[in-house]
């Protein structure tokens, strides 16, 4: 539950309902303080202008913010349904957590409750003229946020939920992701050891689930307590059920003590996320790939500029890789993320799905090339392998001799960075 609590507060900026309230509140608030400021001005005001138009500025708010959050709001959901049925369902988390169309919807919602409580307030006579004025100037105020917020939204709604956009948003995720594990290699602790014959095994205690955050300093902190040493099994990411170990515990106290408080440190749930799975994010990027290769849409620019996207992450990865930090947790041996796995979430459907598409093989082995040759003590293994196996899918359908020569050479130049 510990994990659970601390995972829900950390994206709770992120949720649409938590920044609303927060605008929310503080629109409320404003409105109701102008009453209490206003006694603190030490001197009368002449704006008469102030006290008898603030009412109608906050009618005409409290009308057209309505219909332009209804307009927001239809507009949204419209590019959740587009992302789902172009690119994959996958990418509607990270459209959920889009810092600007929170801040829009919030600032809306935040305009029309402080001109309804304003509207309230003034026909309740619950201001004195000084309130009134600084009601004024608070509308103002808000008059000039809204503008400045409405002119982004409409920028943001030019580009919001469409292809480009998209691959844009899960590239960021997974180079996040792909940088943190490059920096800190087996999740920040000791490298990965051969596990010893008499340590004691802790399985999932839960139904079958993916594991989407690991707490490492509970983790820890409890083997610090009872004196074992942890063998982590697992990484985020990965499936478990109730027969696979999630990690195994040596020492004396390993077979005596309760394993609960190692379970807790571990959040299995239904879906993965982009937080700490780097996979995750090269297996949406890919799926994006898929879709556009498939016969109904057809369209491999869309599949080159993810193969470039990739491209990207995993230089991103690479340079990280190469300024590792010092491992935090000493009594814990994290799993290592094998390249191959990596290669193979991305690039493996990209191959398959364009086999017959020489366009999009060329930028397959393109990649690989790059990676293979800038990176060759990372790379050359897994970017041969791959190479290979995208070879022999795209000899299978492809039967130009010119493509097919091409092909081979490129893949050639792959394979002999492994060879040098």
């Amino acid at each position: 539950m510990l994990i659970q609590l601390k995972k829900y507060i950390s994206h709770l900026p992120e949720k649409i309902w938590f920044r609303a309230m927060l605008f929310s509140v503080a629109a409320i608030f404003a409105a109701v303080a102008a009453e209490w400021i206003g006694p603190l001005i030490p001197y009368e005001s002449d704006l008469d202008l102030a006290s008898g138009s603030v009412g109608d500025i906050l009618s005409i708010l409290a009308s057209s913010m309505l219909a332009v959050i209804a307009f927001s709001v239809s507009i949204m959901v419209s590019a959740y349904g587009s992302a789902t049925s172009t690119a994959t369902p996958r990418t509607i988390a990270l459209m959920l957590a889009d810092d600007r169309s929170q801040n829009a919807l919030s600032t809306f919602l935040g305009t029309f409750l402080f001109s309804i409580v304003g509207i309230i307030g003034l026909s309740a006579g619950f201001y004195d003229d000084r309130g009134r004025i600084i009601l004024f100037f608070a509308t103002i105020t808000v008059i000039v946020l809204i503008t400045g917020t409405l002119i982004n939204w409409i920028q943001q709604l030019s580009t919001f939920g469409r292809m480009n956009d998209l691959i844009e948003r899960v590239e960021r995720a997974t180079s996040k992701a792909l940088r943190w594990h490059g920096e800190h290699p087996f999740l920040n602790a000791l490298p990965t050891v051969e596990i010893p014959s008499d340590a004691v095994a802790v399985r999932c205690d839960i139904a079958s689930g993916v594991v989407t955050s690991l707490d490492m300093q509970l983790l820890e902190e409890t083997a610090e307590k009872h004196d074992v040493t942890v063998y982590l099994d697992i990484h985020p990411g990965k499936l478990v059920y109730p027969a696979r170990p999630l990690l195994y515990l040596s020492g004396k106290e390993a077979k005596t003590l309760d394993p609960q408080r190692f379970q807790d440190a571990i959040l299995v749930e239904h879906d993965r996320s982009f937080d700490q799975d780097p996979r995750f994010g090269l297996v949406v990027l890919s799926e994006i790939a898929s879709r556009a290769l498939s016969p109904a849409v057809n369209d491999p620019g869309t599949a080159i500029s993810v193969l470039d996207s990739g491209l990207r992450c995993f230089e991103i990865f690479a340079e990280a890789s190469a300024d590792t930090e010092d491992p935090r947790y000493s009594r814990i041996h994290g799993p290592a993320i094998e390249i191959r796995d990596l290669f193979t979430d991305f690039f493996t459907k990209i191959a398959r799905d364009g086999a017959g598409m020489v366009e999009v093989q060329q930028r397959i082995q393109l990649c690989l090339q790059a990676l293979a040759q800038s990176w060759p003590q990372l790379f050359s293994v897994a970017a041969a392998e791959a190479s290979s196996d995208a070879l022999e899918r795209a000899l299978e359908v492809i039967g130009h001799k010119p493509d097919i020569k091409d092909l081979r050479a490129r893949s050639a130049k792959v394979v002999a960075v492994q060879e040098e």
